[in-house]
């Protein structure tokens, strides 16, 4: 018998975070034996991620190991799409906090609904406190997610979902083409966009996409994600990802380049710059630094926009 759901979790680099998650993966509620297989994809760690994941593999007879040597987090899980054998393929990453009714509540809601697709909370875990420049604006780029605690289906492009926590059925996911390999992360690379795409082709082939507020995970920072380094890091690279979602799914352009994306750059950096001098105004040191990072953002797309062939 063939799973029902698979669980695909990327990794790169973080082989100690990983056996957090995947100890928590083996002790999950399951309500039926071979409901559930665990899909581990390795993108190349230099790190030792494939001894540990191995080793973990070989303990555990419903989890496989693969290793993806085309460096970009899209290749992984497309890596993962390939090697799933479930109706269902639920992601998540290797610094995901997963609760022990995590699966139940995806097969409850699959059962009972019959989605194309859903997902659910993500709840970040602040171990120390946040840093000075943080605001809830950055929420995103935390991957946090909570669009309340009713059940919602989804129709327009405004309540996307992120890769810790999401399911969608394997044939709609080979159908929409898998994850496009000039999106997401690769390496140090912190673009991101490749599950942005994904839920706008779902949303516009009005595709059953479904919010459900019971099955939650937690997520894991990393040190470096408390520094105002790479929360810029984040901005810039960013704008990448934004640049080429937009250069495929724009409806006016000129000489290839998405009309719109200019526009709102251009008008954004002005309202950023704005922005930027009246927090300099009144000292406040967090606001001044986003709408810094907001300049950085738009220059970024307007640089891009220019130099595009």
């Amino acid at each position: 018998m063939k799973p029902l759901i698979s669980i695909v979790l990327c990794t790169y680099n973080n082989a100690d975070s990983l056996e957090i998650t995947m100890n928590q993966l083996a002790a999950m509620d399951q309500p039926e034996p071979g409901l559930i297989e665990v899909i581990i994809v390795d993108n190349n760690s230099p790190d030792h991620t494939a001894q540990i994941a191995q080793n973990f593999s070989a303990r555990h007879p419903y989890f496989h190991y693969h290793f993806e040597p085309k460096q970009g987090l899209s290749h992984a899980r497309n890596t993962g799409l390939e090697k799933a054998q479930g109706e269902y393929i639920l992601f998540t990453d290797d610094d995901a906090d997963i609760p022990s009714h995590w699966t139940k509540e995806y097969i409850n809601a699959i059962r009972n609904l019959s989605p194309d697709c859903l997902y659910s909370k993500i709840r970040i875990i602040w171990d120390k406190p946040k840093p000075w420049w943080f605001l809830p604006q950055y929420t995103p780029c935390f991957v946090g997610l909570d669009y309340g605690d009713k059940l919602l289906e989804i129709n327009d492009i405004h309540r996307e979902f992120y890769g810790k926590n999401f399911c969608v059925k394997k044939t709609l996911l080979i159908e929409l083409g898998g994850f496009d390999p000039n999106l997401g992360r690769q390496g140090s690379k912190l673009a991101a966009g490749e599950e942005t795409l994904l839920y706008r082709k779902m949303i516009w082939a009005n595709k059953k996409v479904i919010y459900f507020p019971s099955a939650g995970v937690g997520h894991r920072l990393k040190e470096r994600e408390y520094t105002s380094e790479n929360i810029k890091k984040l901005f810039v690279d960013g704008a990448h990802s934004s640049f080429h979602i937009a250069k495929l799914t724009a409806r006016k352009k000129f000489m290839g380049r998405p009309v719109r994306l200019l526009i709102d750059a251009l008008t954004n950096s002005f309202s950023a710059a704005l922005k930027f001098l009246f927090a300099s105004i009144k000292m406040d040191k967090a606001a001044r630094f986003y709408h810094y990072l907001c300049i950085c953002k738009n220059f970024t797309l307007i640089k891009l926009w220019l130099l595009s062939s």
